[in-house]
């Protein structure tokens, strides 16, 4: 028994599936059941060992830039600045806090996951040989491979088990397979190789049966369910480090060599060129200070949070912070189908009534919308044969339409059967409310729909006290019931020739995704109703009315939000459970299935080899009919083709394969706990348009990175070349700054305006770029070349400063001078990094109102470090003149001017050539 793979019970016959098992029909007794309990183990998710508290604290302080922040730190107390340590301190501590609260989150998924699982469940046991056996109830932790469970509408399925008895059953397994309809289950065995979606036979653990009920006998607990391998999935899926991660730790390193070789050659220098050792060393420390951002970190984390905060006001919740610059480098977006590119209200779309086609309009449960034959509006309560098949379609029918009040306004869904509802609604948009219909047709008697029979009834009467048969199902079976079909109000006798004609128009309907039903009716006397009813199938007589067809339909934003995509250079796919007919249509009518692309079933998918899949991934624009297994593996066969892949979804099904993408996003409503979990994003909507709104916000942060860390780099370098020119081209000249003007420039300068640089609003060109490569640095060619040049411009300016000033012999009023240069060379440089290809003026001069604040508040404390006793104290500064500072801000905003001219220059060569 423990040996027999589970996905193989769906193909044996019901007497072989109890012999396996070692069970029958009366189900096992209490002390077998205690036996196999130790044996199998409790019926539950196995949790993974809890990461430690400490564990995740020290997973944030591992980081190289974070190591690099630490020596920062000894560095600073080394040379006696307390202060500066603290600082640095807090730095650390701040994104240790953030870091620690989004992993702590994150931890939760596997919790949600076992919340899936019933809490109790009616089994049978110890029951006598003799009578029959009644149900218990027991926790669901302790039910056992062999057990008989019994279902009913409302239960929550507590373990993978064999149908063996099922009265009208049918079960929702969306949050599993991604089917928007519920299944009719049967008992008869199946073909050995289905997809978990097409086994009928087996209900599994975590679905919730919807109508009807059954026995079955159960073949898997805990992890060896299919939710247990989904659960498993997500334990051994690892999560991969994103984009910015790798970005930020290269950089970290490369300005970690920068700081030690620069201070390091300072120090060379230095004493080759006559100053003492320890005046040198103590330099050195401070300017490697300056070549460390001690900011860095602190000001990416910032500026992620700014695009959480404008993200949410777009519709998408940020679960963890790196995910925000991960959106932007997205190349390649899976998408589930139901309730993600689709509405997940099952909608009547066309119906057939008469040999004509009437068109019906609205989308999803809102019974509001038209009927359209032949391009012009009709009446339906005027087309008698459009009326009575609504009618009917209402009557026979165990659905329910609500309205619902949610945050001040109304809210329409459906009890019962999506398929039933759909019908409901069309009723209600021709005006015929079931309510109303039932009250003056009362239900009298019914056949319930049987999965094999593939047909309803129902019996009304009339207040005229005359009986009428309303009948829906599959097309084939009512024609099969009628001898007759109506149309034009007449009847006429239904020949082999018609009925053809009828299944024709069916499957051409079919053919456009559509699900089908066809409706029929009779009217009889009190006498016949037994007899109607116990021959209905053996003595054809009702008359065919016509033929509805429904789907789940697409949003009507997703259409515009796949085509932004496309424009940004993004790569959608469709990955659903459905059928690849009904993948197939509503892939192309969003324009996700374009001529060439193909689609592939997970039949396919599992006669291919993961170099098969890699090789032709690049082509396929829809996967129907896949498992959690076949999406994981699709992401992971993305990635390898260097795609960074962004995963939507609501079901169980998808989290895996969440985790295993670089950004995982979760609808928000009708998303799984599990799923919202598991994902770094969660849309509030819905809405597959506010994944593109999130892309473009992930581009924005991403740029307004490069600023920020252009900026600080510059800064950093303008500094270095600074200093090292000075030591090179200034033989008798003293060292330009101080320790504390270096660390005042770093800290305070370049601290306010950092931050302001992240509030920069987005480019107007930002969606009309391809996605960024995702090994693509931070600090690339261009940058690092733009930083020199502004770098140079900051050299050449303080040296001029320092050289004009000293040979008047006053080395502090030199020092001060140059000092409060360096610093408006940043405030300048600031403007400059707004945007590096567009002027500051063609992008606004004045639409980053925070940066301005910060420019203000930057100037009026450089002025402050040079008029108060005490920083002049601290800082070594004089007081300076307007003379003076005329002179500073002419020479400082040479670096403004340079760039602007470079850029005007850049634009001029990009439109010549």
């Amino acid at each position: 028994m423990s040996g027999e793979k589970e996905d193989a019970f769906h193909a044996l016959e019901v007497r072989e599936v109890f012999e396996r098992l070692g069970s029958s029909v009366r189900g096992l007794s209490s002390r077998e059941a205690e036996r196999r309990l130790r044996e199998y183990g409790p019926n539950e998710l196995e949790e993974e060992e809890k990461t430690s508290v400490l564990t995740l604290v020290f997973n944030q302080v591992r980081s190289p830039i974070i190591m690099v922040l630490f020596a920062a730190i000894l560095i600073s107390l080394a040379i006696g600045k307390v202060v500066d340590a603290a600082v640095i301190g807090v730095v650390i501590a701040f994104n240790t806090v953030i870091g620690f609260t989004q992993e702590f989150k994150a931890e939760k998924a596997l919790q949600a996951l076992k919340r899936l699982a019933a809490p109790e469940a009616e089994v049978v046991r110890d029951c006598p040989e003799s009578g029959g056996c009644v149900g218990m109830r027991v926790k669901a932790r302790e039910i056992v491979p062999g057990d008989v469970i019994l279902l009913e509408a409302g239960d929550r399925v507590p373990a993978d088990a064999r149908i063996f008895e099922a009265f009208n059953l049918e079960i929702d397994e969306s949050m599993l397979t991604g089917e928007s309809t519920p299944v009719g289950k049967t008992t008869e065995p199946l073909e050995k190789d289905l997809p978990v979606a097409e086994r009928r036979n087996i209900a599994f653990a975590g679905t919730i049966v919807t109508k009807g009920r059954g026995r079955a006998v159960v073949f898997a607990t805990g992890v060896r369910t299919e939710i247990g391998k989904i659960a498993r999935l997500i334990r051994e899926t690892e999560k991969i480090e994103t984009p910015i991660q790798k970005r930020t730790s290269d950089l970290s390193k490369k300005l970690g060599v920068l700081a030690l070789s620069s201070s390091s050659l300072m120090v060379i220098v230095g004493v080759l060129r006559g100053f003492e050792f320890f005046e040198m060393f103590l330099f050195a420390l401070a300017a490697a200070v300056s070549a460390i951002p001690e900011g860095l970190p602190v000001v990416i984390t910032v500026t992620l949070a700014i695009g959480v905060n404008r993200m949410a006001r777009r519709n998408a919740i940020i679960r963890r912070l790196q995910a925000v610059d991960t959106l932007g480098s997205v190349t390649a977006i899976c998408t589930d189908k139901t309730g993600t590119l689709t509405t997940n209200q099952m909608t009547v779309q066309e119906v057939f009534v008469s040999g004509r086609t009437v068109k019906v309009t609205g989308s999803g449960f809102t019974p509001e919308g038209r009927f359209v034959l032949e391009e012009e509006p009709v009446d339906p309560l005027g087309f008698e044969p459009l009326k009575l098949l609504l009618q009917a379609g209402a009557l026979c029918n165990d659905a329910r339409l609500i309205q619902h009040e949610v945050d001040g306004g109304f809210r329409w869904e459906v009890h019962g059967d999506p398929t039933e509802g759909a019908l409901v609604v069309a009723a209600a948009k021709a005006g015929l409310r079931k309510e109303e219909l039932e009250e003056l047709y009362p239900r009298i008697d019914e056949i319930p729909f049987d999965p094999q029979e593939r047909y309803m009834a129902t019996f009304h009467k009339a207040p005229s006290g005359v009986l009428t048969v309303y009948a829906k199902g599959a097309p084939k079976t009512i024609l099969e019931i009628c001898s007759e079909y109506l149309e034009d109000g007449e009847r006429k006798k239904l020949s082999e020739e018609k009925k053809e004609e009828v299944l024709e128009v069916s499957r051409s309907m079919a053919g456009r995704a559509l699900r089908v039903l066809a409706v029929a009716f009779l009217e009889i006397s009190d006498g016949e109703l037994k007899r109607v009813k116990a021959n209905i199938r053996v003595e054809p007589r009702m008359v065919f009315i016509g033929l509805v067809g429904m789907m789940d339909p697409p949003r009507p934003e997703a259409k515009t939000a796949v085509q932004l995509c496309k424009r940004a250079g993004i790569k959608v796919l469709m990955l659903t459970g459905d059928h690849r007919l009904t993948a197939q249509a509503i892939a192309s009518e969003l324009g996700i299935l374009k001529p060439g692309s193909k689609v592939l079933t997970g039949v396919e998918l599992d006669q291919m080899g993961d170099g098969e899949l890699d090789a032709v991934v690049e082509d396929v624009a829809v996967f129907a009919r896949v498992s959690p297994l076949h999406k994981h593996r699709i992401v992971q066969s993305l990635r390898r083709r260097g795609h960074v892949v962004a995963m939507t979804g609501d079901g169980v099904n998808d989290a895996p394969a969440l985790k295993t993408a670089e950004v995982g996003i979760a609808m928000g409503i009708t998303g799984t706990d599990v799923t919202k979990e598991t994902a770094d994003m969660v849309l509030v909507d819905d809405n597959f348009a506010s994944i593109v709104n999130a892309v473009e916000e992930g581009r924005v942060v991403f740029e307004n990175i490069r600023k920020v860390v252009k900026y600080l780099v510059s800064t950093n370098l303008g500094e270095i070349i600074t200093i090292f020119a000075a030591l090179f081209l200034l033989p008798d000249a003293p060292v330009l700054f101080t320790p504390v003007q270096i660390l005042w420039v770093n800290l305070v300068t370049d601290g306010l305006l950092t931050v302001t640089l992240a509030m920069e609003p987005k480019e107007e060109d930002v969606m009309d770029q391809p996605p960024r490569k995702p090994g693509e640095k931070i600090i690339n060619r261009d940058i690092l070349l733009n930083t020199i040049y502004v770098s140079t411009f900051m050299a050449i300016g303080s040296l001029w400063i320092f050289t004009r000033e000293w040979v008047n012999g006053d080395l502090t009023r030199a020092r001060a001078m140059t000092f409060t240069v360096m610093a408006m060379f940043q405030v300048f440089n600031a403007f400059n990094c707004r945007s590096r290809t567009k002027s500051v003026f063609k992008i606004g001069f004045f639409t980053n109102k925070y940066l301005f604040a910060g420019v203000a508040s930057s100037v009026s404390l450089q002025v402050l470090a040079t008029i108060l006793p005490f920083f002049q104290a601290a800082l070594q500064t004089k007081p300076l003149s307007p003379w003076d500072w005329a002179t500073i801000i002419l020479v400082s905003s040479s670096v403004f001017i340079a760039d602007e001219v470079r850029k005007l220059v850049r634009a001029k060569l990009k439109k010549a050539g």
